[in-house]
Parts: C-alpha cells; structure tokens; sequence
C-alpha cells in the first residue's frame, strides 16, 4: 500500500500528498484557530474570531492554501527542470514540505542556478502576492477581518518560506545555490563537498537550537539536512566515479543459471557452495525468470524438497544491456529495491550485474574523483 495519494496533475505531473498531511494540516489549523496576536498591521491567527464555525473555516482554509503554495514552489523547480529536458516523477507533499522526484540533477552550474532559485522566487511572487491582497482587503473590511486574517498570513508565511529556502543550507534551495556558486570554480564534487559541509554546519546550529527551544519541528528540519547532505553528497561522488563505464565493465560474466525443475533443496545447497544469492531461470536457452535466497527462504523447510524453482521465481524481470551505464543500472537497482538484474544482448542472457558488481565497481574508481 502507497503512503503517498495522487491528488491531481500539474503540467503532467503527479502531485501526491502523503499521509502525514493530514496531521499537519490539522495542526496548522488548530494553532491559527487557537492563536490571536496584533501589530499596527496585522493579526496573527484568527483566535479573536467569532463564531467557532467561522474562526476554524478559515483556519482549516489557510492551511490548505498554504500546502498549495508549498506545491507551487515545487512546481517553479520543476518548470525550469522540463523546460531544460530533466523529467519530474512526481512531486510529493509531506508535512515538512514539498519534494520534486527528478529524473536527474544538473551538473550545469547555470541550470542549477535557475533551479534552485525557481521555487522560492515563486515563494517570493506569492508572498507579495497574498500580502498586498491582504492590505487591499483591510481597507475595505478593516484589520480584524478574517479573510484580511488569512490573507495577510498568508502572505508573511510564504516570505517566510522563501527567506528560510533561501538559506545556505544543502541540501535546501539556498545550498543547491551555493554548490552551484562553488562549481563555478571547482570540480563539481569539491563543489558538493563544500556545500554538503557548510550544511552540516547549519544543521549542526538549528538542532542546538531546536534542543534548546524545544521546537521539534526545527530539530526535524535539522535531522533533514545533516542527512540530505550527507546523503546527496555520498550520491554524487558514486554517481561521478562511475562515469564512463558500462554494464558490460562490471558484470559477472559467463553466468551460471539453474532450471525451472530444480527443486529447492537442492536450490539451497548450489547457494551454499558457490555462496551467490540468486541465479538466473533458463530453460531450452532462454531466460525463464530470476531466483533468489529470498524466494527460498518463503517457502517453509519442510516444503522445499517437493518444490520447484519454476513454482517461486520471479517472473517479471528488468533487463539491462551490456553497452547501459552502470550508473543508469544503480538508479535502476534503487529505484526498484531489487539486487541484480540479467544483461541481455541480442536476445540472449550475456551476464548478471549485481549490488556487488557496482560496489566493488565503485570502490575500485572512487579514487578518481579525488
């Protein structure tokens, strides 16, 4: 079951929202509905408001709008992203924020630029946008208006969540700046290194902070971005030490492949001798299926001697070609949890590349990126 629902499509874009929305969303709501502070020239939440009906509608309506806006920041990323050729997946709403899934990121210095600052200079357009509505509004029906309330805050919160994007922090918009500035001069994974460290550094900051406040959601933010740097920088320096090699490089190759017939005891022990995990399924010369330790492993002891291999393998398999990038084949093996895919060639299986064959793959060119 996907944590994730479809909600609609922008520009042909899945935008899903993920369950924890709903708690946030309520969150929001009930902390605008329950908080009542003034300036000169605005009022914070709607807790002078009444009746109660009136005072949650629109708390309940300035939290939607403002996880519409998170999307529409999202969408400013994705629109420089498409209009350059990088292809969005989809863009997911949780409830510290948006995340565009692209296909890949750019390594043009230039293109990231743009990118990054896409989504909060939509932020920024909404800000203004929301704020002088809300002033427009107040001289018509006065301050203590709700909807002179929901505009105004709306407005203040979406500059607020440009000028936080906008922090130096990778992997947030402000980083993904600063990495781009960095690779301006430097090769693009000194460039990630230095952005990923300066990240660190911010996080490192926000969570003392966030522990010190008790503010939970700043500690959250803070867990985010130690990891998303660290993470995003580990990224790219494999991504990069695999650049210029292919399937055909790393693969395990000639492959050894076991009948449909085979029963799984005896499965088990071809395991235990050659210590692989899994094998392909070939039958009459072609490639049946794939088998693995896990498909054994579901079937009780007991059961595996009057088990066939045909009875539990995979069927439904991805295929790679010898002359793929190793790099295509690792975002391949992510994307769909899987360890190992067959390498086909001409209608035929000429190898298996493996979770190991890229490890090994990796560490052997990692020094090249040094």
């Amino acid at each position: 079951m996907s944590s994730s629902l479809e909600v609609g499509r922008i520009m042909g874009i899945p935008v899903r929202m993920h369950w924890t929305i709903i708690f946030i969303v309520l969150f929001i709501a009930w902390s605008f509905a329950n908080t009542s502070q003034s300036t000169s020239s605005i009022i914070y939440g709607f807790g002078g408001i009444e009746p109660a009906e009136v005072r949650w509608f629109f708390s309940l309506l300035l939290a939607l709008i403002l996880f519409a806006c998170v999307a529409l920041h999202e969408l400013g990323h994705s629109y420089i992203a498409l209009r350059n050729g990088i292809g969005i997946k989809s863009i997911t709403l949780y409830f510290f924020g948006g995340v565009a899934a692209m296909e890949e990121i750019p390594r043009n210095p230039s293109l990231e630029l743009k990118m990054a600052f896409a989504g909060p200079a939509v932020s920024g357009i909404l800000g203004l946008a929301f704020w002088l509505a809300g002033r427009e509004i107040v001289s018509y029906l006065g301050i203590s208006h709700p909807l002179s309330i929901m505009l105004s805050n709306l407005g203040l919160m979406n500059l607020i969540l440009m000028a936080f994007n906008l922090l130096p922090a990778f992997p947030m918009d402000g980083g993904r700046l600063l990495r781009a500035w960095f690779a301006f001069h430097m090769p693009y994974v000194k460039a990630t290194r230095r952005a990923s460290d300066i990240g660190k550094i911010f996080a490192t900051v926000m969570f003392l902070l966030g522990l010190a406040s008790l503010n939970f959601m700043l500690l959250f933010v803070a867990f985010f971005v130690y990891v998303g740097a660290s993470e995003e920088e580990k990224a790219t320096e494999i991504s990069i030490s695999l650049e210029g090699i292919t399937v055909r490089d790393i693969m395990s190759s000639p492959v050894e492949s076991v009948p449909p017939d085979m029963t799984l005891d005896e499965l088990k022990e071809l395991m235990f001798r050659d210590k692989h995990r899994g094998y392909p399924v070939m039958e009459s010369g072609k490639l049946r299926g794939m088998v693995t330790i896990t498909d054994l492993q579901k079937v009780a002891p007991e059961r595996r001697a009057g088990t066939r291999v045909g009875e539990v393998m995979a069927r439904e398999l991805y295929l790679i070609a010898p002359e793929d990038e190793a790099a295509t084949a690792m975002k391949t093996m992510n994307e769909l949890q899987i360890r190992r895919l067959p390498v086909m060639d001409g209608g035929g299986l000429v190898g298996i590349l493996s979770r190991e064959d890229l490890v090994r793959a990796i560490e052997l060119c990692r020094e090249r990126v040094h």
